[in-house]
C-alpha cells in the first residue's frame, strides 16, 4: 500500500509538470478573436495550411487579409507593404515583437489612400479540422477613414490574481489559462488523493474496532499492523494532496498560460478618474471621486 501511494503521487506530479512542456498552449484568438472596443480598428484573425514553407503561409494570409479589408471596408487595395514583423517567444512569455505598421495601398476617387495594419500575434500548430500543420496570424486593421493607434494592444501569458483565486478549486486556474490536460491532472490527481484519504481512514477505523472486538493476542497483533499500514497510508495521502494543491496555487500564479490579447485604455480615453479633498457641509474633511464615462 505503501508503495503504491508513493508511485501514485510521483506520477501525478510528473505528469502535471510534464504536461505543461507538450507543444505550445493555443492562444487564446485563434478560437474567439477580439473584439475591439475602439472605433478606429478592428481585429482580423486569419490561417493558412496551404505550403509548409512558413512564408509561404504568410504570403497567404497577407492576400487573405486584403481580401477581408476590401469585404469589410468596400473598398478596393491596389497593393500591399509585404509584413516583415517578427517576434521572439521566451518561456511561452512574448519577448519582443516589432512595433512597424505597414500599409495597404488603395485608391479612393484617383486619390491614393492607405489603410495601416499590424500582425498582433502568430502561431504554427496543427489545424484540427484538416489535421495539417498550420500557421494562424492576428492582425489589427485601421476602419477606412480613421487614425488608428496599435500601441495600445499588447499580447501577454499572464493572468494574474484571478487564476490565483480559480484554483482555489484544483485545476480551475489551469482550465482558465488554456492548460486542460494539466488542469485536468490536478483535478482528477486531488480527487484521487481525496478518495484516498477516505478509503485509508474508514479501514483503520475498522480495525480499531475489530481490535475492541476481540480478546484474540494474535488477532490483535496482526490488526494493530494493519491499523498502522493504513494510518501511515491515510498520512502519506494527506501531505501528498497538500503539496498537490500548494503546487496547484503556485502553477496558477508563475506559470504562463495561452497567450491573450489586452486592449488598454488609449490616452484619448473618455473614461477619466478624478479625485479631490474637499470639506462637508459639517465643517469634517472629505475626498471625493468623479468619473466621467
Amino acid at each position: 500500500m505503501k508503495k503504491y501511494l508513493y508511485c501514485l503521487f510521483a506520477l501525478l506530479v510528473i505528469c502535471a509538470g510534464g504536461a505543461q512542456a507538450q507543444n505550445r498552449i493555443r492562444p487564446r484568438w485563434i478560437n474567439n478573436t477580439p473584439i475591439s472596443s475602439n472605433e478606429n480598428y478592428y481585429f482580423v484573425n486569419l490561417h493558412s495550411d496551404a505550403s509548409s514553407s512558413l512564408a509561404a503561409c504568410r504570403a497567404a494570409v497577407l492576400k487573405e487579409l486584403t481580401a477581408s479589408v476590401e469585404r469589410v471596408d468596400r473598398v478596393t487595395i491596389k497593393e500591399s507593404y509585404k509584413d516583415h514583423s517578427t517576434m521572439t517567444y521566451s518561456g511561452g512569455n512574448i519577448g519582443q515583437y516589432s512595433q512597424d505598421t505597414y500599409d495597404l495601398k488603395l485608391e479612393v476617387e484617383g486619390s491614393p489612400r492607405p489603410i495601416k495594419y499590424r500582425r498582433i500575434d502568430d502561431y504554427q500548430g496543427r489545424n484540427k479540422e484538416s489535421g495539417r500543420d498550420c500557421y494562424y496570424a492576428l492582425y489589427a486593421v485601421e476602419k477606412f477613414g480613421c487614425t488608428a493607434d496599435f500601441s495600445t494592444i499588447r499580447v501577454t501569458s499572464k493572468y494574474g490574481a484571478k487564476a490565483l483565486a480559480l484554483s482555489i478549486i484544483p485545476g480551475c486556474g489551469q482550465f482558465y489559462k488554456g492548460a486542460y490536460l494539466k488542469g485536468g491532472l490536478m483535478l482528477g490527481g486531488c480527487a484521487v488523493l481525496a478518495g484516498g484519504i477516505i478509503f485509508t481512514e474508514h479501514t483503520r477505523a475498522d480495525y480499531v474496532a475489530k481490535i475492541a472486538q476481540t480478546h484474540n493476542t494474535q488477532a490483535i497483533r496482526t490488526y494493530t499492523n494493519k491499523r498502522n499500514h493504513f494510518a501511515t497510508a491515510r498520512n502519506i495521502c494527506i501531505g501528498a494532496a497538500a503539496a498537490l494543491y500548494v503546487y496547484n496555487l503556485i502553477d496558477a500564479v508563475a506559470t504562463p498560460g495561452a497567450r491573450r490579447v489586452v486592449v488598454k485604455k488609449g490616452k484619448n480615453s473618455q473614461r477619466r478618474y478624478a479625485f479631490a479633498p474637499t470639506v462637508s457641509e459639517y465643517g469634517r474633511p472629505m475626498l471625493t471621486t468623479s468619473i466621467t464615462f
